[in-house]
């Protein structure tokens, strides 16, 4: 069994602004750098063996901070757990993009269900290379909720920067025990790894968290558990700050 520590990084100037940020490699503000130190304050101790990062400045930055402080070694960048690409939409503040688009139609927008899928297949592969492992995985609040919903079959709001999730993976049970530094209990099984999507997520009018210290580039969605098990998500309306 791998344990998985499910990070969001710290917050950037378009966190700030309330810009879409996503595939825009925008590096951490001062607040942001400050998150990155306190990540792991106040949390259970964990002997962490490696912190891998998506390969966005952000992360990375985020994860490099964590592994200084705490001597953790630093593993290689995973391309797959990067942000979800908004398209036209990057670098837009989210009222007018909003105006502009209806629905969060944005051109160029990266489907929501590729997104969840490689953010599943990225941990897949990480357990095969860290199996029985704790390996702290610093990346974004819409890929990390997307894997997240699925694995805890309910509602999550946004993911607020430099909180810290915890996940356990063997062979094709997933089990989640804290979701953003609160303690959580769920338990799900896919049919197989090849199995693909492993949950079905739908979106539908995304909107960012009403948290100031969320940003836009982590939505906030309801999600509901489907017949066959698997996870329809849709989302709640909230307003962006």
């Amino acid at each position: 069994m791998t344990l998985f520590g499910l990070v969001r990084h710290g917050q950037t100037e378009y966190n700030r602004q309330s810009l879409f940020q996503g595939s825009s490699d925008i590096p951490l503000n001062d607040v942001g750098i400050e998150q990155a130190h306190r990540a792991l304050d106040h949390l259970p101790d964990v002997d962490w063996d490696v912190v891998i990062t998506s390969p966005m400045k952000r992360a990375e930055q985020t994860g490099r901070i964590i592994a200084e402080d705490h001597g953790i070694p630093f593993g290689e960048p995973v391309p797959d757990l990067r942000e979800i690409d908004w398209g036209q939409a990057e670098g837009v503040d989210v009222d007018e993009a909003e105006q502009r688009w209806p629905g969060r139609s944005f051109p160029g927008r990266e489907d929501h269900q590729e997104v969840a899928d490689r953010g599943y297949d990225a941990l897949e592969k990480l357990e095969e290379l860290y199996r029985g492992k704790n390996v702290l995985v610093v990346a974004h609040g819409t890929i990390i909720r997307f894997i997240l919903s699925g694995i805890a079959e309910r509602a999550l709001d946004s993911i607020p920067n430099g909180t810290l999730s915890l996940v356990r993976l063997e062979g094709t049970e997933w089990s989640v025990e804290m979701i953003a530094n609160e303690p959580v209990e769920n338990t799900v099984r896919t049919a197989s790894r090849e199995q693909n999507p492993r949950f079905v997520v739908e979106k539908r009018n995304l909107t960012p968290g009403a948290d100031p210290a969320v940003d836009a580039d982590s939505p906030s969605d309801d999600a509901r558990t489907a017949d066959d098990g698997s996870i329809d998500a849709t989302d709640r309306t909230e307003e962006a700050r």
